[in-house]
């Protein structure tokens, strides 16, 4: 059965926000496509447009206004209403090259599809001096990112990404560490806990229950990729 639209009108609006043929307005006027429109240097310096493009399930210390997933908004926005996924991964990837990053989806020899996240030529001296570096505030959104995916029904994309951040982390080595072990938890801990350790008790009945089988599948498949990145992407000397 479909899931009927979200009732609360914050999450009306959020709903409307990322729905391609209405183009509905955040709180501060901005459509979807005006903000991903923007230039790298104003994604950098501009701080309340994040929690928007990625919403969670938990409130934000940094914006009063940042929509707040509750359930029934959940379930609307995972069953793929509106074509919801094909819009957050376009917004997925303006993010992606913001922090110098592609994002490829294609299908493998069994016809899966497989996403992958790889470095962009130049990030280096384009994007990562904005925040490969030892604490930051994108790392605090990037945390942000990984968990929404999760929620909202981009599983392979969040792990994606998080592969692709152990391969600068583990490359570079001037990412503190608290920042890796926030995006590990984002991608690890159960569905109903954020990385900080807040929970979100209605999200627990939604976990898949056949989580640590997948995970154990995933880690193989991801020491794989590890050895591609090694192959393919030449480490950066440090400076």
């Amino acid at each position: 059965m479909s899931q009927p639209r979200p009732t609360k009108p914050a999450m009306q609006r959020l709903v409307d926000f990322y729905d391609p043929a209405t183009k509905g307005k955040d709180v501060g006027g901005r459509t979807l496509d005006q903000i991903l429109a923007w230039r790298d240097t104003r994604l950098e310096s501009q701080h309340d447009f994040i929690q928007i493009l990625f919403p969670l399930p938990e409130g934000s210390i940094f914006n009063e206004w940042a929509p707040v997933v509750d359930e029934e908004t959940f379930l609307y926005l995972r069953q793929d209403s509106t074509g919801f996924k094909r819009t957050m991964r376009r917004v997925l990837t303006r993010m992606l090259a913001f922090y110098g990053f592609d994002i490829t989806c294609d299908q493998d020899a069994s016809g899966n599809w497989v996403v992958q996240v790889t470095v962009k030529a130049g990030a280096e001296n384009d994007c990562f001096p904005r925040w490969v570096r030892r604490m930051d505030h994108n790392h605090l959104r990037i945390s942000r990112i990984l968990r929404c995916l999760r929620v909202l029904g981009l599983e392979d994309e969040a792990r994606a990404f998080f592969q692709a951040l152990v391969w600068v982390f583990d490359t570079y080595r001037r990412i503190g560490d608290q920042s890796m072990e926030f995006w590990k938890r984002a991608v690890e801990l159960p569905l109903h806990i954020a990385p900080d350790g807040t929970e979100v008790d209605w999200l627990e009945k939604y976990e898949d229950k056949k989580e640590p089988e997948k995970k154990e599948a995933q880690k193989k498949g991801e020491q794989k990729e590890e050895k591609k990145y090694e192959e393919v992407v030449e480490p950066v000397s440090q400076a």
